[in-house]
């Protein structure tokens, strides 16, 4: 998707862009959305108008055209992108406006999750199953890559000028790891290691008990990770009349600090994988270290509660960044220091080494 000042919800585009392979099929508890649909449409009197029913991975156009239609015309109307299912629960999403104008962005989640970074417009209902939430005025919408339509958040550009002007402050992988979210959208100075393999990039320090996801600043990641995944996080931070205020915009510097660090990446990416094969059982792998300079996205201080009481064998939940959505916070690069350094660590394995979280 390509966003200018204007982002279409977070939600509805991760997923419908990110799990494409997921099969629709029909649910008893569907009825949950559809009836508040239907009561949300309705509840400022007028003659509502059903938009009917379709995919999230291919809508029908006919459907966006009835919402435009009657979006425009300011009358009721009420849409259901049809249930999703991802292996272990299932994912709906709907739209409906009253005959005042408001429009409403109303999800169904069969895992309970939804009370977790509840927007300033958002509210939960049915054991946190159902998420309603209020457009913010003027109403525009957009729609996803597949078509779905979401309401466009309008950006508050006043407050994020300056934000986009800040100056990187100095701190540790450590300190952000204790408290993500207030680190959210600040740009910083951290000493750390970056490891990984094809489908995890990494970054992390001594002493510290998890990592942070790691990206660069033109949305590429390591030579070695074979795709970078953003997860299901919301990037950027809201207002008090939740406007969005933008991500800070960074830009990779590809000087010759950011050359030789990718040179060393790609010998460290090598050595592993040479290492695996020489020895299955080795302990010993390769990380990159030296100082970095970026942006920092975090997850709401509820959702890192919720996954500081998750453990090993709990199902990923999507809620965080990177790889399904397993980390709290994210780096994304803006440059290298000159200071990098490929180095040898032990890697204590666990008779669980190999095994990936649930999904």
């Amino acid at each position: 998707m390509k966003f200018s000042t204007l982002l279409i919800s977070a939600v509805v585009g991760i997923v419908s862009a990110s799990f494409t392979k997921a099969q629709t099929q029909s649910d008893p508890d569907e009825q949950l959305i559809s009836k508040r649909l239907t009561s949300l449409s309705a509840s400022n009197g007028g003659k509502t108008v059903d938009c009917g029913s379709t995919t999230m991975n291919r809508p029908d156009g006919k459907v966006s055209l009835c919402i435009r239609a009657a979006f425009e015309g300011l009358k009721p109307f009420y849409v259901l992108y049809s249930g999703t299912t991802f292996g272990f629960f299932r994912f709906a999403y709907g739209l409906a406006g009253d005959a005042v104008g408001n429009i409403y962005e109303v999800e169904y989640d069969s895992r309970g999750l939804l009370r977790f970074g509840l927007g300033k417009k958002s509210q939960v209902y049915d054991d946190n199953r159902i998420r309603v939430t209020t457009c913010v005025k003027p109403v525009r919408l957009g729609s996803t890559q597949e078509g779905v339509l979401a309401c466009i958040t309008p950006v508050n550009e006043q407050e994020s000028q300056p934000v986009a002007r800040q100056i990187p402050i100095e701190t540790t992988v450590c300190a952000i790891l204790e408290h993500p979210s207030a680190f959210n959208n600040k740009m910083v100075r951290i000493h750390g290691y970056v490891s990984g393999n094809f489908e995890y990039s990494e970054l992390g320090a001594d002493g510290c008990s998890r990592t942070l996801w790691f990206g660069y600043g033109d949305g590429e990641g390591p030579p070695d990770l074979e795709a970078f995944v953003s997860g299901g996080a919301r990037l950027g931070s809201e207002d008090a009349e939740g406007k969005l205020i933008l991500p800070v915009p960074v830009k990779l510097v590809q000087d010759s600090n950011f050359q030789r660090y990718q040179k060393l990446m790609r010998a460290r990416a090598k050595l592993d994988e040479r290492n695996l094969k020489e020895d299955v059982g080795a302990l010993t792998f390769y990380r990159l270290a030296a100082t970095f300079t970026g942006r920092i996205d975090a997850v709401s201080e509820d959702v890192h509660a919720f996954h500081l009481k998750r453990t090993d064998t709990d199902r990923a939940d999507f809620l965080g960044f990177g790889q399904m959505g397993l980390f709290d916070a994210q780096f994304v690069l803006q440059s290298v220091g000159n200071d990098a350094v490929l180095e040898r660590f032990p890697q204590n394995r666990s008779p669980e080494y190999g095994k990936q979280p649930k999904s």
